[in-house]
C-alpha cells in the first residue's frame, strides 16, 4: 500500500500550499495530506472524485521532486485565457436576456459577445462564442415552422415611372431640397412570433395566449438621415393615420415633405385626403402594386422590432410588449436608406 510519510516542515509547507494555491495544485496537495494520515489511494481517489492511478501518480510526483512536482508541466499549445468561459456562456445562454434587462427575447451572437464583455469583462470573439455554444449542445434553429402561402405574381405597369418619381425625390432630399420619408404600418400580436433561436436540448415550445391581442403601430423612415418616427395605437384608424401625418409635419416643419407608401385603403380615406389636401407642402408617391415587402424600407424596421421584442417568447400581457417596443424605438440607431436601394428596387 501507498503512503506518504511527511517530516513536520513537510506538513506546514503542504498544509499553506492547500490553503493558498489555485485549483488543481492545491487539491494534490491534499492528496499528500490525506496520504501522510493513512489514507489509502482508493479512499483519496473517491474522495476528490477521480481514477486511483492519478491519485498514485501524484503521489509519486511529490515523492521525487517534492511541492514543484505538484504543479502541471508545460503544454503544447495555448492555455485558454477563460478556463470558466464556457461554463459562464452556457449558464448565460440558459437565461432569456430579459431576465439580464433587456429588451430582446432570445441571444444573438453579438448579443451574447457584447453582454459578456460588459457584465463580466469576458471579451470573446464570435467564431470563440459559437465554439462555446455548440460545444454546450447549444443550436440556431426554429422552435417551429409556419410556412406562408405565395401570393400570384402580378406586376404594376406604372412601377418604373412610380420608381423614377421615388428616385427623383429621393435625389432631391438628399441635396437638402426636402424630404423623403417612407410609410407603413403593423400590428404587433401577443401571439408570439417564431424565430431560431439558440436552443439545448429538445426543440423550443412557446405558449401561445388563451386570447390573441394587438397594438396598432404606425412608422416613417427618413430616407436620408434614416431617422424613425412612429406612433401607436389600438387601432389602425384613418384618423390615427391623420394624427400620425399631423407629427410628421410638426417634425418636418419647413420645406416640401414627400411621403412613399402602399395603397391600403386607410391611406385613400375621405379624412385623409382633406389633410393632404389643407397641407400643399406635403405630396404622396405611391409604391407600385402588388409590390413585395422588400419594396418598403420600413419593413426591415418591423422586422427587427418583432424579432427583437416579440419572437419566441409569450408577453405577460399587451401593455408589457407595447412598453417593450417603445424602449426598442428609443433605442434604434438611424437606418438611412441606400442609394443603391433605389435602383435595386425599380
Amino acid at each position: 500500500m501507498l503512503y506518504v510519510q511527511l517530516t513536520e516542515p513537510q506538513r506546514a509547507e503542504l498544509q499553506q500550499v492547500s490553503r493558498q494555491a489555485v485549483g488543481r495544485v492545491a487539491l494534490r496537495a491534499q492528496m499528500v495530506l490525506l496520504s501522510d494520515r493513512r489514507y489509502p489511494v482508493p479512499q483519496i481517489a473517491a474522495i476528490h472524485g477521480c481514477g486511483q492511478d492519478v491519485v498514485r501518480g501524484w503521489l509519486h510526483r511529490y515523492q521525487d521532486r517534492g511541492v514543484a512536482g505538484l504543479e502541471d508541466l508545460p503544454r503544447s499549445g495555448r492555455p485558454p485565457k477563460e478556463p470558466l468561459a464556457r461554463q459562464i456562456v452556457d449558464a448565460q445562454a440558459s437565461q432569456s436576456p430579459r431576465c439580464a434587462g433587456l429588451v430582446q427575447a432570445c441571444w444573438t451572437v453579438p448579443l451574447l459577445a457584447a453582454f459578456l464583455a460588459a457584465r463580466f469583462h469576458l471579451a470573446l470573439s464570435a467564431s470563440t462564442l459559437r465554439r462555446h455554444l455548440k460545444a454546450a449542445d447549444w443550436r440556431w434553429r426554429r422552435p417551429r415552422l409556419a410556412p406562408a402561402s405565395a401570393l400570384p405574381h402580378k406586376r404594376d405597369p406604372e412601377a418604373p415611372a412610380k420608381w423614377a418619381a421615388i428616385a427623383a425625390a429621393a435625389e432631391r432630399a438628399a441635396r437638402g431640397a426636402g424630404h423623403l420619408l417612407f410609410l407603413d404600418e403593423c400590428d404587433l400580436h401577443l401571439l408570439p412570433v417564431l424565430r431560431a433561436c439558440w436552443q439545448q436540448g429538445p426543440r423550443l415550445r412557446v405558449p401561445t395566449p388563451g386570447t390573441n391581442a394587438k397594438r396598432a403601430f404606425f412608422g416613417a423612415l427618413d430616407a436620408v438621415t434614416g431617422a424613425f418616427h412612429t406612433a401607436d395605437h389600438d387601432r389602425k384608424l384613418a384618423v390615427h393615420f391623420v394624427a400620425f401625418l399631423e407629427q410628421l409635419a410638426a417634425a418636418y416643419p419647413t420645406g416640401p415633405l414627400v411621403l412613399v407608401m402602399d395603397n391600403v385603403q386607410t391611406h385613400h380615406a375621405k379624412v385623409v385626403q382633406r389633410w393632404l389636401a389643407a397641407h400643399p407642402r406635403v405630396s404622396v408617391l405611391w409604391l407600385p402594386k402588388y409590390a413585395g415587402h422588400e419594396a418598403n424600407p420600413v419593413e426591415r424596421i418591423w422586422g427587427l422590432l418583432k424579432g427583437e421584442v416579440a419572437a419566441n417568447r409569450l408577453a405577460g400581457s399587451l401593455a408589457e410588449l407595447t412598453a417593450g417596443a417603445r424602449r426598442f424605438f428609443a433605442a434604434l440607431q438611424p437606418h438611412p436608406v441606400p442609394r443603391s436601394f433605389f435602383a435595386e428596387a425599380a
